[in-house]
């Protein structure tokens, strides 16, 4: 069955599943809410979904090395950034403790400070680039599984092996997901 899933299968359910439901959100998040740090959140969870398609991870394997996966696609993906330090300050700083890193700076609506370094020696990530640059590396990611066999069936495997989140309903009468 996993050798029957296409690339423009995969390509479309993964616009469908990632581009219209979380990527969305952020979006959604960022221009009708004051949460800007729910953005980086989803943010730092995006590019950890998107690690686990670049390099074809499955339930068992999810659960290890996540940190170098992170890095490893930062450093292919998001280049602009230092993938250790986006890796300690977003990731497990923010996601894990929603406490300030040390060496990135989190703010919105400065443009024009974008990976600017601070007195401080902070570097500041602006809000609307790093979503941006979080969608250039969904954009090149998704060219890759056009173009890469080898990363194409790394992601069909993560599909394949997890699949991805969709919205469902539960019938409160029979307890059934629907």
């Amino acid at each position: 069955m996993e050798d029957k899933i296409t690339k423009e299968f995969l390509i479309n359910k993964l616009d469908e599943r990632l581009l219209g439901w979380p990527y969305k959100n952020i979006l959604e998040i960022n221009n009708n809410t004051d949460a800007k740090l729910a953005c980086f959140i989803l943010g730092a969870c995006f590019i950890d979904v998107m690690a686990g398609f670049y390099f074809g991870i499955d339930c068992e394997s999810s659960k290890k090395d996540s940190g170098k996966r992170f890095k490893e696609f930062v450093k292919i993906y998001l280049t602009k950034y230092d993938s250790e330090t986006l890796w300690s300050d977003l990731r497990c700083g923010l996601v894990h403790a929603y406490a300030a890193g040390y060496k990135y700076l989190f703010v919105h609506n400065k443009p024009s400070y974008h990976l600017y370094e601070t007195d401080k020696k902070q570097i500041v990530i602006n809000l609307d680039d790093f979503i941006d640059d979080v969608k250039h590396a969904y954009d090149r990611l998704i060219e890759d599984i056009r173009n890469d066999d080898k990363i194409f069936k790394n992601a069909r495997k993560r599909y394949f092996e997890m699949g991805l989140m969709e919205p469902k309903q539960l019938d409160t009468r029979s307890h059934q997901v629907i």
